[in-house]
């Protein structure tokens, strides 16, 4: 559908108070996972200040802003060739092709410009109109996300859909490699005695070590020249609101840690994102089984977490079987997810529901 007089550019301050009309209004807040309830203050702050790897676009009809686009890029060094577009279109202008528009332009600024060639979507399973725009512009379902949000009195499950344009895969320093990873067979003799605690700046050291090892590298998104500086930011700091950290400790030597996110944002405060990892040397010994014990039971008992999710490679099966054990479903697979040990991985994410 054309529409000459749409016109798509960079938002101006003087946008602002058409944007919080926008993005206020309670049928736009049903089609995303924000809350209409936003201040007028809070649309200002959040428009007056760049964002690192945010791209953001109005479209202009008649003169009138009616519509809002946003492309952020993620800027975590092994998945800077993914980004997540968003679109939002005033109630009163859907059905007329301005979402279409909209993503096509930033699609174009993905595709020719920053050369994300992975672009993530999500949209409510019940969102037919979102749904059909993802389908024409070629957004595969990766999987749903069961109880992703909530929003309206209800629970909603979450599809999610990718894009891939990705370089040519017959390059050799671009293969995906499906074979799974093997672990040490260093173990020791004897099962070491683990205890199980919150994490203390005193932990900085051993869990630095951890994160630079390649092997948790490589089944994980950290990287093996990540500074011991970065792991006294971590740890040395008050955590974030929602995050926290156990660690297992053998002979005061701090040998795994595993962390639970609770999502700050109202409408997903009932689900949290999960992650951990081990010292290779002590891989097969069930550490990850006695941290995960510990992390749920303050998930299902304090918490009250009704959702938790992670994602996992698929050439990880020691930690598939793990995640299974306790609970956790495969809700779909991200093709070409991440790069690192010279190829690149899919992964799977999943979740345990309550």
């Amino acid at each position: 559908m054309s529409l000459p007089n749409l016109h798509i550019r960079s938002p101006f301050p003087d946008d602002i108070p058409a944007l919080h009309a926008i993005m206020s209004h309670p049928q736009v807040a049903e089609t995303g996972l924000h809350l209409y309830t936003t201040e007028y203050s809070d649309t200002v702050d959040n428009f007056q200040k760049s964002k690192p790897g945010v791209h953001r676009l109005v479209g202009v009809l008649d003169g009138q802003v009616v519509a809002y686009g946003l492309l952020r890029q993620n800027l975590r060094p092994r998945l800077r060739h993914t980004g997540e577009p968003g679109v939002y279109v005033h109630p009163d202008h859907w059905g007329q092709g301005i979402a279409t528009h909209m993503l096509e332009k930033l699609l174009d600024l993905a595709d020719n410009w920053l050369h994300l060639w992975r672009l993530n979507l999500e949209t409510f399973s019940h969102n037919a109109a979102a749904n059909h725009l993802a389908q024409k512009f070629e957004f595969e379902l990766e999987g749903t996300k069961h109880k992703g949000g909530f929003g309206n009195g209800r629970f909603h499950d979450i599809h999610f859909y990718a894009r891939l344009k990705p370089p040519n895969l017959d390059s050799p320093r671009i293969q995906l490699d499906p074979s799974p990873l093997m672990p040490p067979l260093n173990l020791p003799a004897e099962r070491p005695s683990i205890t199980i605690r919150p994490a203390h700046p005193d932990d900085i050291q051993d869990l630095s070590a951890i994160w630079q090892h390649p092997l948790v590298c490589a089944t994980t998104l950290q990287l093996p020249s990540q500074e011991i500086w970065l792991a006294r930011q971590r740890l040395g700091e008050a955590p974030p609101p929602g995050l926290h950290r156990l660690v297992a400790v053998d002979n005061g030597r701090c040998v795994g840690l595993i962390v639970i996110h609770q999502h700050q944002n109202p409408r997903m405060i009932h689900s949290g994102g999960l992650g951990m990892m081990v010292h290779p040397d002590y891989w097969s010994l069930g550490i990850g089984s006695q941290l995960m014990a510990a992390i749920l039971d303050i998930t299902d008992n304090w918490l009250d977490l009704r959702r938790v999710e992670l994602e996992v490679n698929t050439d990880n099966p020691a930690a598939i079987h793990l995640y299974q054990k306790f609970g956790f479903e495969i809700e779909g697979t991200h093709t070409l997810h991440a790069f690192g040990n010279g190829r690149w991985t899919d992964s799977y994410f999943m979740a345990r529901l309550r």
